[in-house]
């Protein structure tokens, strides 16, 4: 929908005096607060961009050396169940010892370490040996999910020789359901191999990649050396192993750090939060500016008030004369500029009313000898009854085709001549243009055709009275050939618009015909014997509609003419017309 500004121009435009006070004081108002925002806007938004890049950059190292931490808790503590190990060497023990008194003492010394290494390293959760030869769990802390897990598959993230450290999975823990890291170890040689397997507990995880925080909306996510994701907190949009390139969300800011292992670290901060502080500082801002703005109006008010009022006085005083209300003099306001111009004021407006009465009875006067000259000179009642007598005549006499022409011209002449309906419907128009097309092929002796391609569905639009037949009537007289003369009438649904055709195969016109027949020359539409229907025919279109209806021709000499209407769609309930067709209102 267009904005009217129409009245806002009118009253605040650069052309009136109040405009240009009204735009000065607010020039002046904000063309400093403009240039200083400005310069402040780019400062405060550098500083604090700054600081919070700044901010998540170091969130994000911390993050990346807690996680480094932790993943080498878990080496230290593989490197005890190694065989190198206060644990692993136990191991090493029992799998060369052949004395099964002496293998139950070294079992029994396992499990204790196992334990006590467990407990005394306060992240790691599930802990255990993995017998590749006999394919069996060995001195494992809690129940596991499978008894033969195959570690192979497990996600990995960075491998150094025989340790393999494994991104965040399903833990191994039967009666949990949360995500760990893991390291696993390889032992043994070809013919026995032997995994130690250690992982964090559930809580690590979890307080590793808080989002908490950064205070803003973020997530984390883990990829190998070559970008493939290991592990996403959006797991919806970065699924493990899919690929992961710079600046993959538009409205995320993304923040990647490397280990030293070769994995990175990624963390993904909402725009909308990433410029919370700079959005909250132009809030003030503009706070600001909008009270600059409303003092420096309130100044042009109190300025327009106190030097303008008496020339708003004088408007009013003109608006009221224009209006024929009482003629009220202009008080004087004390100033003596204002007094001078509006006592002369008031001088001239006593002038103008007595002119403006004595004009509005001249017209009145006038109108009424216009309206009885019109009556005088044409009576439809005596034409109906002196044709409806000749029509009798002929009946009376068998003259059958003087009656049927006379039937059909008292029906013409009572649809153009009707008083109480000067809109009607299409189907109306047409009924009316079939008559008349009947009574010129009785009236002269060459034939010539009249089609009509209308679809009954539009027959109720509305239109003005005798517009039709004027373009047609034009076709027959100035147009067709003497003989195979063809007239097509037709009409088409176009949204809102409604399009009438009317199109004839005769000599067709020039484009300086055209030109005199639109253009509203009466000397030359008598001249040429040519467009004077025309003529009424645009005047009631655009009474009609207010200026939206259109009528254009197009036309090859030789080659026939094209008269095209173009209406919009108006209301067609509102009455009958005086002739007895379904028409609209009471002109």
């Amino acid at each position: 929908m267009k904005l009217n500004t129409g009245p806002l121009r009118k009253s605040f435009g650069r052309d009136t005096l109040r405009g240009q006070m009204y735009w000065t004081l607010l020039t002046s108002a904000m063309i400093p607060l403009i240039m200083t925002g400005t310069l402040a806007l780019y400062s405060m938004t550098s500083i604090l961009d700054n600081k919070i890049e700044k901010g998540i950059e170091g969130n994000l190292q911390r993050v990346l050396q807690t996680l480094e931490t932790t993943l080498s808790n878990l080496y230290d503590v593989s490197q005890q169940m190694s065989f190198e190990g206060f644990v692993g060497a136990d191991m090493k023990r029992l799998l060369e010892t052949n004395d099964p008194f002496e293998a139950a003492q070294i079992n029994n010394d396992i499990q204790r370490n196992v334990n006590l290494l467990n407990a005394s390293n306060l992240n790691t959760g599930l802990m255990f040996y993995y017998d590749g030869k006999e394919q069996r769990l060995r001195y494992e802390t809690l129940l596991t999910r499978d008894k033969q897990p195959d570690l192979s598959k497990l996600p990995v993230m960075a491998v150094r020789g025989d340790i393999t450290y494994n991104s965040p999975h399903l833990t191994l823990y039967k009666y949990n359901d949360t995500p760990v890291f893991s390291i696993v170890r390889k032992m043994g040689d070809a013919e026995h191999p032997l995994y130690a397997y250690v992982e964090t507990n559930s809580k690590v995880l979890q307080q590793v990649l808080n989002k908490e925080q950064y205070g803003m909306n973020a997530f984390h996510l883990l990829t190998d050396k070559n970008g493939v994701v290991l592990y996403s907190d959006k797991p919806e949009w970065f699924p493990d192993g899919s690929v992961y390139h710079d600046q993959q969300r538009q409205d995320y800011y993304d923040f990647k750090e490397t280990a030293q292992q070769g994995w990175n670290l990624v963390v993904f901060i909402s725009k909308q939060d990433y410029h919370r502080e700079s959005r909250t500082w132009m809030v003030g801002f503009s706070l600001v500016a909008g009270l600059a703005l409303i003092i420096s109006l309130l100044l042009a008010l109190r300025i327009w008030k106190v030097v303008l009022g008496p020339l708003q006085g004088m408007h009013r005083g003109l608006r009221d004369l224009t209006n024929r209300r009482a003629q009220v003099g202009l008080p004087a306001t004390g100033l003596k500029e204002f007094d001078y111009l509006i006592d002369r004021f008031n001088g001239m407006q006593h002038q103008i009313g007595e002119l403006i009465l004595e004009v509005e009875h001249k017209v009145k006067e006038q109108q009424e000898i216009e309206m009885e000259k019109l009556m005088a000179q044409i009576n439809p009642h005596f034409l109906y009854n002196t044709v409806n007598t000749a029509q009798w005549l002929a009946r009376m006499n068998g003259q059958q085709e003087i009656d049927r022409f006379l039937s059909l011209f008292t029906k013409v002449l009572k649809y153009n001549l009707a008083k109480s309906g000067k809109i009607v419907t299409l189907q109306d128009e047409i009924q009316s243009l079939r008559d008349y097309v009947e009574l010129q092929q009785i009236r002269y002796d060459y034939e010539f055709d009249v089609r009509y391609d209308i679809p009954q569905q539009i027959m109720e639009v509305v239109l003005p009275r005798f517009i039709l037949q004027p373009i047609v009537e034009n076709a027959l007289y100035h147009g067709l050939p003497e003989t195979g003369g063809v007239i097509v009438v037709s009409a088409e649904d176009r949204l809102d618009h409604i399009v009438i055709e009317v199109r004839d195969n005769g000599k067709g016109m020039t484009a300086a015909q055209i030109e005199d027949m639109l253009s509203g020359d009466k000397d030359s539409h008598q001249s040429s014997g040519m467009g004077i229907g025309l003529n009424y025919v645009v005047r009631s279109l655009s009474s009609f509609t207010e200026g939206r209806s259109k009528l254009a021709i197009t036309s090859a000499d030789p080659g026939g003419t094209t008269v095209s209407i173009i209406l919009p769609k108006l209301d067609a309930d509102r009455g009958r017309d005086g002739a007895g067709h379904e028409g609209l209102g009471r002109g």
